[in-house]
């Protein structure tokens, strides 16, 4: 197994420990919301998204497909737009607005805010690293690095001129050539 797809499954599992975590802090912060705001529920929200890019993860180092792979650079940067997103929603928790304008931070601060926050920024941090794992991911199965060698031969493309047919010997349970038959 490739480094860098240990890697994957790595950053896949953080994706999904934050997001559980997430979207344990969203529910706990709308059960203990008197009123329903937006600040309360986008720890639900984007705790699904980062979920969602932890299993896309999973799937693309196992499978290792180009459209998984490419999910999976897609789901890493929907997942950072949502985690900018959730910290400013989460950041209008922590102050007052009124109706002349004017803004005031809140006397007592939520620490499921603070903590959601926290959440938020770690998993903008991780998508960005899943944005880089997955580029080498995509080159490695750009280069045919993870197709399977299992016939009597292969062609391998070195150079624009350069074609080479890499032949292996037949194994000892198998029939070598027709002659033998």
């Amino acid at each position: 197994m490739y480094p860098i797809l240990v890697v994957v499954l790595v950053l896949a599992g953080i994706h999904l420990l934050l997001g559980l975590i997430s979207v344990c802090i969203g529910v706990i912060a709308s059960i203990q919301a008197e009123v329903w705001l937006a600040h309360s529920v986008a720890p639900i929200w984007s705790g699904g998204f980062f979920i969602i890019n932890g299993v896309v993860a999973v799937a693309c180092a196992k499978k290792k497909t180009i459209y998984l792979i490419m999910c999976f650079l897609a789901n890493s940067a929907v997942s950072l737009v949502t985690a900018a997103v959730s910290i400013q929603l989460l950041r209008l928790g922590l102050v007052t607005h009124t109706t002349d304008g004017h803004t005031f931070q809140k006397e007592k601060t939520d620490e499921l805010i603070i903590i959601g926050l926290c959440i938020a920024g770690i998993e903008a941090f991780f998508d960005i690293i899943s944005a880089v794992a997955g580029v080498r991911v995509f080159h490695l199965a750009k280069n045919n690095k993870f197709q399977k060698r299992e016939g009597m031969f292969h062609v391998q493309i070195l150079g624009e001129r350069d074609i080479l047919v890499v032949s292996k010997p037949p194994s000892k349970g198998s029939r070598g050539s027709p002659e033998d038959v």
